[in-house]
C-alpha cells in the first residue's frame, strides 16, 4: 500500500468515526412524537430543463416542528396527526407516517445523509486499505462531503 503519512491517518480516522457515529444515529430508532398538523405548505421548485420546469415540494407544519413530506402524505394529512421519529443524536428527522396508517415512510434526504454517504466512505476506505489501491482524490472528496454533512447535521 502507498506510504500514508500521520495525518492522513488521523484524518481517515477522523472520517471513519463521523461516519459511524451518523450512521449509529440513523440506524437507532430515536424517540417517536405525534402531533397535530397544524398546515400543510407547497412550494414550486422552478428549474429549466426537459423535465418540465418545475415540481412542488410539501412542508408538515406541526406546533412543534416543519419538515418535508412526500406528495402522498401531504394531499391525506391536512386534519390528521403525524407520528415521525427524531434521531437521538442529531434530533433529524428519519422518518415519518399518518397516524392511522400501519405504513411509514422514510425522508428521502435523511437517508442519503444518514445512511448512503456514510456507508460509501465507509466503502471506500475498506477498498483503499484493503485493495491497496491509491484513492487519495476520492477519498478527499468523501472527507468534504463528510464535514459539510455534519455542520448540516449540527445546524
Amino acid at each position: 500500500m502507498y506510504p500514508l503519512s500521520l495525518t492522513n491517518r488521523i484524518l481517515y480516522g477522523i472520517t471513519i468515526l463521523i461516519s459511524l457515529v451518523v450512521l449509529i444515529d440513523f440506524a437507532l430508532p430515536g424517540t417517536l412524537y405525534t402531533e397535530d398538523v397544524v398546515s400543510i405548505s407547497t412550494n414550486k421548485e422552478k428549474y429549466y430543463n426537459a423535465g418540465g420546469n418545475s415540481h412542488n415540494t410539501y412542508q408538515v407544519v406541526t406546533p412543534t416542528r416543519q419538515f418535508s413530506v412526500s406528495k402522498d402524505v401531504a394531499t391525506t394529512l391536512e386534519g390528521n396527526k403525524i407520528d415521525y421519529a427524531l434521531s437521538l443524536l442529531f434530533k433529524e428527522i428519519n422518518g415519518y407516517k399518518l397516524s392511522t396508517s400501519a405504513k411509514s415512510q422514510l425522508y428521502s434526504f435523511r437517508v442519503v445523509s444518514g445512511l448512503v454517504l456514510p456507508l460509501l466512505v465507509l466503502l471506500a476506505i475498506g477498498i483503499s486499505y484493503g485493495f491497496k489501491k491509491d484513492l487519495s482524490t476520492l477519498l478527499f472528496v468523501f472527507q468534504v462531503l463528510t464535514a459539510g454533512n455534519l455542520v448540516m447535521l449540527l445546524l
